[in-house]
């Protein structure tokens, strides 16, 4: 498996706005803010280097994410991988296992999530940007 960064965390808030603000208080700069209507979350990007920070805000009636958690504070870990399929049949044969409805294609990035039941109860994300 060939690892290219550590791509983000993700990080669920329950007030978006508010969020935003503590962490441009802690210095950090909010890049962008994407909707990503089909999921139900509003993503606010707030890049350190050559990762990112995600602070994640499920609508009401969406409170639920890939993971199924509904807690606020550090959701999941990303790894950018060189090649996703390759990535994905190496946490196979480590036991992972894929989340339903993964890998998938959103914006320009190919994704997977593994059921962190596998994963020593850590969501991971591995995508290929």
């Amino acid at each position: 498996m060939s690892y290219k960064k550590l791509h983000h965390v993700g990080i669920i808030v329950e007030d978006l706005q508010s969020a935003i603000e503590k962490f441009e208080g802690f210095g950090l700069s909010c890049t962008e803010i994407r909707e990503l209507k089909e999921a139900g979350v509003k993503i606010a990007f707030f890049p350190v280097g050559e990762s990112l920070v995600e602070l994640l805000h499920f609508q009401p009636d969406r409170t639920q994410d890939a993971s199924g958690a509904q807690t606020n504070g550090i959701n999941h870990i990303a790894f950018e991988v060189e090649n996703l399929d390759a990535s994905i049949a190496d946490f196979q044969r480590n036991g992972a296992t894929l989340m339903d409805g993964f890998p998938r294609t959103i914006g320009q990035s190919r994704m997977a999530f593994f059921s962190p039941e596998t994963t020593l109860n850590v969501l991971i994300e591995i995508l290929e940007a």
